[in-house]
């Protein structure tokens, strides 16, 4: 059999010789084994360990491992091995328990689809004499039940250059099965208008409900290119000087690159106007750049008073093992003359105007024509 006690610390002094408490975070400990069956010939056998001070905290735990370590190693490693069985078990997953499952993905709501049931129905060209702009008249129409709004409407060409857009934020309420006419200012801009636009031009506007302007939804819908050519006479008409009635007006780059007849071109579409009452015929197109050579294809062309033309060129690419880079701006030079005037009219008849290629996009042209 064995006993354990306690003892405070004292050696049989009265509580008055004392010097204080115990300390109620320590304790001495003292183990006695007692063998009840004495040995032949012997008194009962008895054994009394050391005595040991078990303190809390910090003192405490490290007695308890300074007693582990005094363990055999084999008993270390079978307690070790067992700890980290039971805890393997308690997180190995099993099937159907504790494996992650993808979240659901939520249906869209009612307000989302809403979003979607704008349609452009018409789009109108509108002008004022004398106004330094026109106005593209936007006529949408909401199909949903729900009140929504239209937070921007913008014009936009083929290379993320904006023509115009809507003079007010937010541009206009949509009533539920309502439509509206959004006006979209389009600037004519005499002085600052640089380079030409690239077709094709793109409507672009923008639907959120009044709740929530900042989540909406895009819609992009192409330009007709008859409205764009008529919003064009009207900017020469108010922008070409008696002198110069004869202007480029936008470029379009939706011809193929590379054609089979020349791997290493690509062909540009230049529309032109005439401002006025006389009729021009175009005979020549160059370019003073080094290392490329245009032509103009199904010349000469007639521009007419009120009639938008077209002139193809073709640019070839001297040497795609050297292309050239140019770090301005490409500019054509259009060679025309003045046509149903009476014989002997004067020289100064014939005219030459210059169209301006926007940074980049020849040479990305070329980079795409050569391949690199």
């Amino acid at each position: 059999m064995g006993s354990v006690w306690g003892d405070s610390g004292g050696d049989g002094a009265s509580d008055a010789d004392s010097p204080g408490e115990p300390d109620p975070d320590e304790l001495d400990l003292v183990v006695e084994l007692v063998d009840d069956e004495p040995l032949p010939g012997e008194g009962p056998n008895a054994a009394t360990s050391d005595r040991e001070t078990i303190r809390s905290g910090e003192d405490w735990r490290g007695s308890v491992m300074a007693r582990l370590r005094r363990l055999p190693r084999a008993i270390r490693l079978a307690g070790v091995c067992a700890v980290a069985a039971v805890f393997a078990l308690a997180v190995w997953p099993t099937s159907g328990r504790r494996e992650a499952s993808p979240r659901p993905i939520p249906a869209p709501s009612q307000v989302n689809i809403d979003l979607y049931k704008v349609r452009l129905r018409t789009t109108t060209l509108e002008t004022e004499y004398g106004a330094d702009h026109a106005v593209l008249a936007l006529s949408l129409t909401n199909s949903a039940a729900t009140r929504l709004e239209v937070v921007s409407a913008e014009l936009w060409d083929a290379v993320g250059t904006r023509l115009g857009s809507a003079s007010m934020w937010p541009a206009e309420d949509l009533g539920a099965g309502t439509t509206v006419s959004v006006p979209v200012t389009l600037p004519y801009a005499c002085d600052t208008y640089g380079f030409l636009p690239v077709l094709p031009i793109t409507v672009r506007y923008n639907i959120s409900t009044p709740q929530n302007p900042d989540t909406g939804h895009d819609y992009a819908y192409p330009l007709t290119s008859s409205i764009w050519d008529n919003y064009m006479r009207q900017r020469a008409a108010q922008c070409t000087s008696p002198d110069a009635q004869i202007s480029a007006s936008a470029i379009d780059t939706t011809q193929p690159i590379g054609a089979p007849s020349d791997p290493e071109g690509f062909d540009l579409t230049f529309t032109l106007e005439s401002a006025g009452t006389t009729a021009w015929s175009v005979d020549k197109a160059t370019v003073s750049s080094s290392g490329v050579t245009v032509t103009g294809e199904a010349l000469p062309v007639a521009v007419n008073p009120g009639l938008t033309a077209r002139i193809a060129t073709h640019w070839h690419v001297e040497n795609c093992d050297n292309p050239p880079r140019w770090s301005t701006q490409m500019e054509v030079e259009f060679t025309a003359h003045a046509t149903g005037l009476p014989s002997g009219g004067s020289a100064a008849a014939a005219q030459t105007f210059i169209a301006e290629l926007r940074p980049g996009l020849v040479t990305a042209m070329l980079y795409q024509a050569c391949g690199i």
